[in-house]
């Protein structure tokens, strides 16, 4: 069976209402989870390298954040107010993110989430500490936790919302509202690229080295984004080459990653994957959500759990270790309660909270969006990105 449908293509205007996003964002979150775990669990077995190997063809994190481009960049072009826009974002990132600091620190104050005994700290070093999860410092990984990361997956929740602080300036300065700005947004896809790569292949005790910090901000990532604000901003005349075509080029880039891999020795990679991985990519990410575009609907019903997923995963197998949990069992049970956890974070916060978005451009009932109708605008459909 094909991704492929042989119902004729919905206009362009339908891909931004009924697409599989939710259902791709959830692949990229199960990605990470299974990678990590892993990583983490070493479940032994045949079966478990394969998956591995297939599933680091496709990284989650490059998925999220080309996403975010894409369908952020279409929802800012459909805003009418600034203030709107910016209201949007923190009821999609912080109420979650609140909640999942709370059950983390609970963690660590019963010794399930800690590299030992949790030292005397001083009132400002917590207030400094909880600032900083409050925010946009995730990575921040005081004394007092032994220098550790409470949650190391959410290092990318603040390179998200650097990217959504920046888009309105980037629009702004390259006055993208009323003209293409191609090659204005190009030129910055390129240096933020450039940024990227040197910090990446940056030597041990170099001065590339010495900035590796800066692989914790939205700099060397910019371009994951801009590629997915460029081929949003192409999207009608790209549809009429992905649309309903998923399977022919997921079968391409799996032969560009075995050719690559095999003859020039150079692996996917993950947030250090090159342009070339990602156009084609792109490509198969596009198409696979417009290819059967009521799949996600049927499965999930406009239920995104994707964002749960992600910032429980770690929490799940910090626990999973403490316990001394180790194999396939383990493992399996690990994504199992990611995933349950999503679906929890959905349910009792982040749904609610994004019920009282303003201008939400998902507005209409979800039953009703697999219905046929006339089409008089466009605008994004997808209130959970």
């Amino acid at each position: 069976m094909t991704l492929a449908t042989t119902q004729p293509p919905a206009p362009a205007a339908d891909d931004w209402r009924v697409n599989n996003f939710d259902l791709i964002r959830l692949f990229a979150a199960v990605q990470v989870a299974t990678v990590h775990t892993i990583v983490n669990l070493n479940p032994g077995g045949l079966a478990v390298a394969i998956l591995d190997a297939g599933l680091r063809m496709f990284p989650g994190v490059p998925i999220f954040f080309l996403i975010s481009g894409l369908l952020i960049s279409r929802s800012y072009e459909r805003s009418a107010r600034l203030r709107d826009y910016y209201r949007n974002r923190c009821l999609r990132i912080f109420p979650a993110l609140w909640v999942c600091l709370i059950v983390s620190i609970g963690l660590v104050a019963f010794e399930i989430h800690a590299p030992r005994a949790v030292e005397p700290v001083s009132s400002g070093s917590w207030l400094l500490w909880w600032a900083a999860q409050m925010t946009l410092f995730q990575q921040y990984a005081p004394d007092f936790l032994d220098g550790m990361r409470l949650n190391g997956a959410l290092w990318t929740i603040p390179v998200e919302f650097e990217f959504y602080l920046l888009l309105p300036v980037i629009y702004g300065v390259f006055r993208l509202r009323t003209r293409r700005g191609d090659l204005s947004l190009s030129g910055l896809l390129a240096a933020s690229l450039a940024v990227h790569w040197v910090l990446v292949h940056a030597a041990p005790g170099s001065l590339a080295a010495a900035y590796r910090d800066v692989l914790d901000t939205v700099i060397p990532y910019l371009w994951m984004f801009l590629t997915g604000v460029l081929l949003q901003r192409h999207w009608n005349r790209l549809r009429r080459w992905i649309a309903g075509r998923a399977h022919w080029w997921l079968l391409g880039y799996l032969l560009v990653c075995s050719v690559c891999r095999e003859y020039f020795h150079i692996g996917v990679g993950s947030t250090d994957m090159g342009l070339w991985f990602l156009l084609p990519l792109a490509m198969v990410v596009m198409s696979c959500a417009i290819s059967v575009p009521t799949l996600a609907h049927t499965l999930l019903a406009n239920n995104d759990v994707s964002y749960g997923t992600y910032i429980y995963h770690m929490l799940v197998i910090a626990v999973m270790l403490q316990l001394g949990a180790r194999g396939s069992v383990a493992a399996a049970a690990t994504i199992g309660i990611s995933v349950s956890l999503g679906a929890l974070s959905w349910f009792l916060v982040e749904r609610p909270f994004l019920r009282q978005k303003h201008g939400a451009l998902r507005t209409t009932p979800l039953a009703a969006q697999s219905a046929p109708r006339p089409v008089k605008s466009d605008p994004l459909r997808s209130s959970t990105t």
